[in-house]
Order: C-alpha cells, then sequence, then structure tokens
C-alpha cells in the first residue's frame, strides 16, 4: 500500500463540502490537486461530520448519505467505506437512532461481534443488537 499523503479532520472535510468559507475551500481544493497518495480519514471525523451537519446546518438524513457518499466517491479519500455503506442507510431508515449507534450496529455485524449490548430501547429494536438487562 502506498503511503498517505496525511490525515484530514472533520473541518477540512466539512469546508470541502460546504464551500462556506471559499478561502478554505480553494485550499482542500488545492490540497487534493497536488497529492499523489490518499488521505486517512478516520471514523471519528466522519462521525463529527454527520453530527455537525445535522446539528448546525439542518442536512436531512437523505442530504448527509449524499454528502458522506460524495466525500467516499473521492479517489483521494481512504475512509472506512464498509462502516459507513451500511451505516448512513440504516440512519436515514430509523430516524430515532443517532449516527454513533448506527456506526456501532454495523460495526458490530461487520467485525462478527455481535450481539450489540445496550441499555437502549430503540437500538435493541435491530436486528444484532441486544438489550442489557
Amino acid at each position: 500500500m502506498a503511503p498517505f499523503s496525511g490525515s484530514l479532520d472533520a473541518n477540512v472535510l466539512l469546508r470541502l463540502l460546504l464551500n462556506d468559507l471559499e478561502d478554505q475551500h480553494q485550499a482542500v481544493l488545492a490540497l487534493f490537486d497536488h497529492t499523489r497518495h490518499q488521505f486517512a480519514v478516520a471514523d471519528t471525523a466522519i462521525i463529527e461530520v454527520v453530527f455537525v451537519l445535522e446539528r448546525y446546518y439542518a442536512f436531512t438524513r437523505s442530504q448527509i448519505q449524499e454528502a458522506i457518499e460524495g466525500l467516499m466517491s473521492l479517489p483521494q479519500v481512504n475512509c472506512n467505506r464498509a462502516l459507513f455503506e451500511q451505516a448512513l442507510p440504516l440512519f436515514c431508515e430509523h430516524s430515532k437512532l443517532s449516527f454513533e449507534d448506527c456506526c456501532l450496529t454495523v460495526y458490530a455485524s461487520l467485525n462478527n461481534a455481535q450481539p450489540l449490548w445496550s441499555f437502549d430501547q430503540k437500538l435493541a429494536q435491530l436486528p444484532g443488537v441486544k438489550l442489557v438487562v
């Protein structure tokens, strides 16, 4: 595997997606244009982007799904696609669940670590999740 060109934090990803601060958006585009390798993007960064888009920018869940899928489609972005490709539809289908909970559920499944034990009764309605009693 080729080395990474570094990692990207949530703020860089948000500036890329939102184009709300033109100088920072252009700086991210320039960074992407001048790299030979991918950037590592931690799960935490994607989860933070989803939180910010939902809470501060009032994006709908389907808009968030579209935005994150757009990020994942960029060849410069190396992230946990297997996790997010499953967590995003779950997030859109279950309006009472947080994105974090959706990620935890998918993570357990992907890692053959089910059941996911929880005290959250809403979460426990999903397959592979059991209530701690």
